[in-house]
Parts: structure tokens; sequence; C-alpha cells
């Protein structure tokens, strides 16, 4: 592939990545902010004090993040290393949930939905991150084409 075509080929996927990663933010923040939305999916039933508290701080940091997703999506090439901070949020927010799971807080099935996603969204970032070395390796490991 030619080096400006490659380039276009993961700008693309990097404003997708960037879109995908804004969206499923803005839809995070849903049942962050309006408690019978966490109720339903999480199964919390103490949805005040502390729960208010903590819980506010975390919907700040996804809105902060799904702008941060917004700007980069504007100039993706250039903003590329946004996409390996993303990762590490997702390891992050993954190693959070499986402490919840394994601590009796959060029933496990009820996060089986949620880590499909992430792994999809990881497998989507680190992609059009390192795109241009998958389509080098890829096309070399297929061989020499016939023209």
């Amino acid at each position: 592939m030619e080096p400006d075509a490659e380039r276009l080929t993961q700008r693309r996927w990097l404003r997708r990545a960037f879109l995908a990663g804004a969206v499923t933010d803005a839809l995070a923040l849903v049942p962050m902010l309006i408690p019978s939305v966490a109720r339903l999916l999480w199964g919390f039933d103490d949805l005040d004090g502390a729960y208010r508290f903590a819980i506010g701080y975390g919907a700040s940091l996804m809105l902060g993040w799904t702008v941060l997703l917004l700007w980069a999506y504007r100039e993706p090439l250039e903003r590329a290393f946004v996409a390996v901070l993303t990762v590490i949020v997702i390891y992050g927010l993954v190693a959070t949930e499986i402490v919840a799971v394994l601590a009796g807080h959060l029933a496990w099935w009820r996060m089986l939905g949620t880590w499909m996603l992430q792994a999809g969204l990881v497998a989507l970032f680190a992609g059009a991150y390192h795109y241009p070395w998958l389509a080098r390796h890829l096309t070399a490991s297929r061989g020499p084409t016939a023209v």
C-alpha cells in the first residue's frame, strides 16, 4: 500500500475509533447520571451518599473523555496518541469492574455485555493506532501477489 493511501486508511480507522469511543462514553453517562438506570443495569440498591459523590467524579471524567475523543476525531493522525491513552483507560475500567465482581458488589453476568464492548473498543483503538504496522505485516504474510 502506498504511504499516502496507508495514512488515509489509518485516518479513517482512527476517526471510527474516536467516534465509537465518544458515543460509548456519552451513553455510559446515562446510568451515571440517572440512578434508576444504574439500578437496572448494575443491580445496585444503595445509590445515595458516597455512591452519588463517587459517581459524580466518574461522570465528570467520562464527560471530559467524551470531549477529548471528539477533539481527536477532528485531527485523528495528529492526535493518534489519544487512542493509546483510551486503551489504558479501558484497561483501568475493566480492572475496576473485575475487582467489583470478585468482591461481590456486582454480578458477573451484568458485566458480560460491557466486557464484550470493551474488548471490541480495545481492538478498534489498538488496530487503528497500529494500522501502518498491521498493514505492512499482514500484506507481507500473504506473500507476493500476481499482477
